[in-house]
């Protein structure tokens, strides 16, 4: 151990006058991310204050990393007083605590240290609505606020993720060159950050790029599921996975991760099977995806394919239930391998193809629609910075993929685009019979495909000019309940009054 950090051992939190003010950044909280995110502003030339609850930890990073980024650059606190010392003015703190009560705490904590103009930035995975309660507080103390959302797990953290601020609007230029140093860059060398809006708009977009992620990898698992019905094994899914990766439009984070995942021999298998067949089909989640649905519900958005995302989760935590049910009613699956081979299995192949591709731009849509609708509803400027949000995806991000590139131009193109599968029409009308041909064949036999499933409902229902069922329920709930009714007056336009009719008697 070099002798300038042995000196440092039982005083490496120790504020003195040479450290006061030194600190570029702070960091709350040196968990996996909090820890990784340190390193990153540190591998920048940045100088990095800690403050953890356990001061073991903050200790132990302190000396381990001190020889690598050298004495001034890793600095400590044991209280959040003389963590507010070490910052330089005006003062610049990222929160990485577990979301909720505890981020809150933090923040009350930092606000009776902290002075006018300080910055409190929140990197977790919170519900919009609770950055925007928390801005406003802090701006009322004369403070300022940032909601910013993280993409890229533990491993972005420490080489460069996406982040998605939103907050205060001033604070953009004062914490810019931190924030940009750190993030991914872009195949053209942008930073994968822009202010996203004000208020919660950070994290309404996180939400947003989480209930994407949901459901995109979602439809991925289906395509695996559909490819071993078709007989193939682990290897044999991976190579098709990796042709459509080489077509180019669906290359994507999330693609590599499932070849991976496809390909994986168990290490603790002494016949070499593979990892996914050891693996309890029973799924995680942190409750994004379910808050973004259910804020899209609120202001009237349909997000079938994100939604069904959520519902797979749930359902998959069922496991005990659906044994149970199988036991008692038995398997309406038909999991048998296919005996479908040459040029026809390469056409359901094929089929697939188009089903996975127009599934991913309709969970796309369903995701940006649901951004847009939400800021109608809640006055976050999202709408004007989409462009520039969606081409933040592009590295360092989860949902990274080529079909960013398109979709980025498209609301540059038009910022008023109806929706988004306007801009897919050519491969919508050639992989339509296709995508319909999947959800047939996957109707009879084979895993349920639901997000894919339900990806075609979104497609079709959002290309009608009228909806027969809507029709009909419309009048439905005219005769039992009054509610009343829409004509259309010239079979085009919905009248502004509403109508009744006089309904025979029907009592339930």
């Amino acid at each position: 151990m070099p002798e300038f950090v042995q000196g440092l051992q039982g005083l490496a939190l120790e504020v003195t006058a040479d450290r006061v003010g030194k600190a570029d950044v702070g960091i709350v909280g040196i968990g996996v991310m909090g820890s990784n995110l340190a390193l990153n502003f540190l591998g920048k030339g940045f100088a990095v204050a800690i403050y953890n609850r356990n001061t073991e930890l903050s200790e132990k990073f302190i000396m381990d990393h001190t020889p690598t980024f050298g004495a001034g650059k890793v600095l400590g606190a044991r209280t959040y007083e003389d963590f507010a010392k070490l910052l330089r003015k005006p003062r610049k703190t990222l929160i990485l605590v577990t979301a909720g009560k505890v981020t809150d705490i933090v923040i009350d904590s930092l606000m009776d240290v902290f002075e006018k103009e300080d910055i409190i930035v929140d990197t977790g995975n919170a519900h919009f609505k609770d950055q925007s309660r928390r801005a406003e507080m802090v701006e009322a103390r004369g403070m300022r606020f940032l909601g910013m959302g993280i993409s890229g797990g533990a491993e972005g953290a420490r080489k460069g993720p996406a982040f998605f601020p939103g907050g205060t609007l001033s604070i953009w230029e004062d914490i810019r060159p931190l924030v940009e140093a750190a993030s991914a860059k872009a195949s053209d060398g942008r930073p994968c950050v822009t202010m996203c809006g004000k208020g919660g708009a950070g994290s309404c977009v996180k939400m947003y790029h989480n209930a994407g992620e949901y459901a995109v990898l979602q439809i991925w698992a289906e395509a695996y599921a559909a490819l071993r019905g078709l007989g193939l094994d682990g290897d044999g899914i991976k190579d098709v996975l990796a042709a459509w990766k080489r077509r180019g439009p669906l290359d994507s984070y999330m693609l590599d991760i499932t070849c991976l995942v496809a390909g994986m021999r168990d290490p603790e298998a002494s016949d070499e099977s593979y990892l996914v067949d050891h693996t309890a089909d029973m799924i995680g989640s942190k409750g994004t995806g379910l808050w973004s649905v259910q804020v899209a519900m609120d202001v009237g958005c349909p997000v079938p394919s994100l939604a069904e995302a959520v519902i797979s989760r749930q359902m998959s935590m069922t496991r005990p239930e659906r044994q149970r049910n199988m036991g008692l009613l038995g398997s309406f699956v038909h999991v048998e391998p296919s005996t479908v081979t040459g040029a026809e299995r390469d056409q359901l192949i094929e089929d697939l193809y188009w089903a996975v591709y127009l599934s991913v731009v309709a969970s796309y849509a369903q995701m940006f629609q649901a951004m847009r609708d939400v800021d109608k509803e809640f006055s976050l400027n999202i709408s004007g910075n989409l462009p520039r949000i969606i081409s933040t995806f592009r590295a360092g991000c989860i949902l990274q993929g080529a079909l960013l590139e398109p979709m980025t131009k498209a609301f540059e193109s038009d910022p008023d685009i109806p929706n988004l599968v306007c801009a897919f029409k050519e491969e919508i009308k050639v992989g339509m019979s296709s995508f319909r041909a999947t959800c047939a064949r996957a109707a009879f036999a084979g895993e349920p495909l639901v997000v894919i499933q339900a990806s075609l409902s979104y497609l079709v229902a959002m290309t009608q000019p009228t909806l027969v069922a809507g029709q009909v329920v419309s009048l439905q709930r005219d005769v039992f309940g009054r509610h009343g009714f829409k004509r259309l007056e010239k079979v085009i336009v919905p009248t502004e009054e509403t109508h009744h009719v006089e309904w025979p008697e029907m009592l339930p």
